[in-house]
């Protein structure tokens, strides 16, 4: 919203044309200077809820409209009623006008077109800090509600963490961030309940019903919104490195993103470099949702699914969720994935998967919903249940004096979670499996002081040469068709040790030394060395 500006010394700023707003005397404005500017609602609106909205005010309208019509058949035929015969040039307009009112309310209906409210907003700095105050009395029913002058002034919604309402009809939330020196209002709204119910399902806090509390209900958050509402909640590139760069401004610990669709290139991108930085030099904790494509293979999504500094998160149900949050008369007997669940591996060959979570909860959504909880499920939902984990364990760390290192947390997820099912390839859905909270922290307890360390692995066919244009260097040996298998072929695998970017270079470095076991766990297939030293440096191997 774009703000122009009034000098004013009443209680009354007048605008446009001969619109006027009075505004609340308590307020402080040392400039007198008021920066004024509106907004069509439904643009801040999802399209829910300008849907019930309009239908409300569509039944509203019609009430109206019935009264008026009621209104004017009563003039007329008190009218006819009273003049019998209608002589006189007058009296025959009298009566034209009376009847051309009764067809003109009663043909409007049919052209009905609620293109929204207008909402007002003012922008003043009050000497400390700017704030902002909305007029929404064209959202109301009731005479005097919604007055610019009783609404509670808001600021920055990072200095404060206050929001505000538009209105009882809507019951929408909002927050308020002032840019360009106040000439430039951002009101920050939903694009879907999703965001509500991924947090509270991570950190959700109810003291007085701790059975509706989050998995980690004692983290606090940083709200990122990477969902354009024009574009119906789609992310944009500016969106995420916005995100991105919050985060590190923010000193946050974790990441969790419920957001991603198939990608072409799996592992590559701005963005992609963007989260390796924030991982590797910031040393942040990224957590994301897998997909919702499954069952069949390399239907991972991205980032999630695809990217190597982020750990991949599937959707895992339980007897219990599916008897309880399903309703189903007969649950599976044992837990397991979600069909839909994203599969790896991706194209270049990486598992895709990292672990599993629950992939559904009753949490909480916006009050614009009108309830206070409701059942989703998605790899969105095991995504902040896994990141919730995540933040019981870093908590733990921290209050023991353990370094947190994405590289330790993601070891100790992996290798202490429950696998799903007995066979190898169940792990394409499920990852490692099911995560573990207690036994990762007590693997983390054992491992604190090994060195923070993560394997980048390359894997590029003997004797094949790439084109310029592109790479044939990828993650695994991903052998999907038949034609792959007819014959053995050779494989150069180069293994290099990341450590993060403050890593000492003679106290973590230079030492750096592991020897390596390898183990195929099928030798019919896959033929590799015993044995392999590994040092900072790196070392490839066929």
């Amino acid at each position: 919203m774009f703000l122009s500006v009034c000098n004013i010394n009443t209680s009354y700023i007048y605008y446009f044309v001969g619109a006027s707003l009075v505004i609340n005397s308590s307020w402080k404005n040392p400039s007198g200077q008021w920066h004024v500017g509106c907004k069509l609602v439904y643009e801040l609106f999802t399209d829910t809820l300008t849907s019930r909205v309009k239908k409300e005010r569509k039944r509203r309208w019609d009430e109206e409209n019935q009264e008026a019509i009621a209104e004017a058949v009563k003039q007329l035929d008190q009218f006819d009623k009273k003049h019998t015969k209608v002589e006189g040039a007058h009296l025959k307009m009298v009566r034209e006008d009376l009847q051309n009112r009764v067809d003109l309310l009663r043909k409007q209906a049919d052209s009905y077109d609620d293109k929204g409210p207008v909402i007002d907003a003012v922008v003043w700095h009050d000497g400390e800090l700017w704030r902002a105050a909305l007029d929404t009395q064209s959202l109301e029913d009731e005479s005097g509600c919604g007055k610019l002058a009783d609404f509670v002034p808001l600021t920055n919604y990072r200095l404060e963490q206050k929001h505000g309402v538009f209105s009882k009809l809507d019951a929408c939330t909002c927050v308020l961030n002032v840019y360009n020196e106040r000439n430039i209002l951002s009101i920050v709204t939903d694009s879907s309940p999703h965001a509500t119910h991924v947090a509270g399902i991570a950190a959700a806090f109810h003291p007085e019903e701790p059975l509706l509390n989050g998995v980690a209900p004692g983290a606090q958050i940083v709200s990122c919104k990477i969902g354009d509402s024009r574009l119906g909640s789609m992310e944009t590139g500016t969106g995420l490195t916005r995100a991105l760069i919050a985060a590190v401004e923010h000193k946050c610990d974790l990441i969790n993103m419920s957001y991603g669709e198939p990608t072409l290139l799996p592992d590559y991108g701005r963005f992609v470099d963007l989260v390796n930085e924030v991982v590797n030099k910031h040393r942040l904790i990224f957590v994301s949702s897998a997909g919702n494509n499954g069952p069949a293979l390399t239907t991972v999504g991205a980032p999630g699914g695809t990217s190597s500094s982020i750990i991949g998160v599937g959707a895992y149900v339980s007897p219990a969720m599916a008897a309880g949050a399903h309703l189903l008369v007969e649950p599976p007997t044992e837990g397991l994935e979600y069909t839909w669940s994203s599969r790896g591996p991706t194209v270049d060959g990486d598992l895709g998967v990292s672990i599993s979570a629950p992939g559904g909860a009753v949490a909480p959504v916006p009050t614009w919903t009108l309830q206070r909880r409701m059942l989703m499920n998605g790899t969105s939902m095991s995504s902040p249940s896994a990141c919730g984990g995540v933040a019981l364990i870093v908590s733990a760390m921290k209050a023991e004096g353990i370094p947190v290192s994405p590289y330790t947390v993601r070891k100790a997820l992996e290798n202490t979670s429950i696998p799903i099912g007995a066979l190898p390839e169940e792990k394409l859905t499920a990852g490692q499996g099911v995560m573990q909270v207690d036994k990762a922290y007590d693997y983390m307890q054992k491992v604190q002081n090994l060195p923070c360390v993560w394997y980048q692995v390359k894997i590029k066919q003997a004797g094949i040469t790439s084109k310029p244009t592109s790479s044939a260097t990828s993650r695994g040996i991903y052998l999907r068709e038949p034609l792959y298998c007819h014959q053995s072929t050779e494989w150069t695998v180069e293994i290099a040790p990341k450590f993060h970017e403050d890593a000492n270079n003679l106290d973590q470095l230079v030492p750096f030394e592991e020897c390596i076991e390898l183990h195929s766990t099928g030798e019919a297939v896959v033929r590799a060395p015993d044995y392999l030293l590994l040092t900072h440096n790196g070392r490839s191997f066929s």
